[in-house]
């Protein structure tokens, strides 16, 4: 079976809305799925791992795929709380992260020093991204970079526009990415393949 076609950005976003408005499907089990298929390929890595989260969606994937790779061996750090309004499956899983006793830091970055060669998942920002980054964005972007450790990018790298690929001010040079059902146009043209390393594409269960 041939690999699917790369989608725009927009592509996404309607095979997401099919799948919870004409299918039934309910979100919060698409964002179960992708997570597990940001686990599986993060366990492949290393046994250690740094989880930088946004507010979003891409940041909802980050939190429900550390509860997979477990306490202990997880760091989680979210740029900021999600809202509950816009984002509320983000929410819901920090709710659950939180319930369940994990200490999820909010608005700083981890000491480098403690994090060792630990695998870095990026799931800062995801392909609803269309302004440049700047401020503490675009700082853990470079402190994700600068890390030693092997990079693992959600969708697709933090920085990178879906459609053009395009680098928005600064990017997330990514060693393996896990995207979602299909490439994104972005991941196939202009900084994309450079920025993405090894794409791994992930199904989300939609029949």
């Amino acid at each position: 079976m041939s690999a699917p076609r790369p989608i725009t950005a927009a592509e996404a976003r309607e095979l997401d809305r099919d799948a919870t408005e004409r299918l039934g499907m309910l979100t919060i089990v698409l964002m179960e799925n992708a997570s597990r298929a940001v686990a599986e390929a993060a366990r492949a890595l290393g046994d250690r791992y740094v989880i930088l989260c946004g507010t979003g969606n891409n940041g909802g994937d980050g939190l429900a795929a550390a509860r997979h790779l477990g306490n202990g061996r997880c760091r989680v750090h979210l740029l900021a709380e999600p809202d509950a309004a816009r984002s509320p499956d983000a929410a819901l899983q920090l709710r659950i992260l939180r319930a369940a006793g994990w200490n999820v830091v909010v608005g700083s970055l981890p000491d480098p020093a403690l994090l060792g060669d630990a695998v870095v998942i990026d799931a800062l920002f995801g392909t609803g991204l269309t302004r440049s980054l700047e401020g503490a964005p675009r700082a853990w972007v470079e402190f994700a970079n600068a890390l030693p450790g092997t990079k693992l990018a959600v969708d697709v790298p933090s920085g990178l526009h879906a459609d053009t690929g395009v680098v928005l001010g600064a990017v997330v040079l990514a060693d393996v990415t896990v995207t979602f059902e299909a490439q994104k146009l972005g991941m196939t043209i202009g900084e994309g393949p450079r920025c993405c390393g090894r794409v791994i594409v992930a199904p989300l269960g939609l029949p």
